[in-house]
């Protein structure tokens, strides 16, 4: 699941942070302006996910 999340960050970014945009003003009525690198920030958030998937799965093998 970890994994799939990942690539949908690297995939598309910009739909993610249009996405908490709209979630920023209907739950918490704040607006959301996203930074210059947030694109950036959302897509190495999402290459972190992908890399730490496997590990994740092995972690949880191991502890069973």
């Amino acid at each position: 699941m970890s994994a799939l999340a990942g690539l949908v960050h690297l995939v598309a970014p910009d739909r993610l942070l249009t996405l908490a945009g709209w979630a920023y003003d209907r739950v918490l009525a704040v607006r959301f302006q996203p930074q210059k690198n947030a694109t950036c920030r959302v897509r190495l958030t999402g290459v972190v996910m992908v890399v730490s998937a496997p590990m994740l799965v092995r972690l949880a093998a191991w502890l069973e």
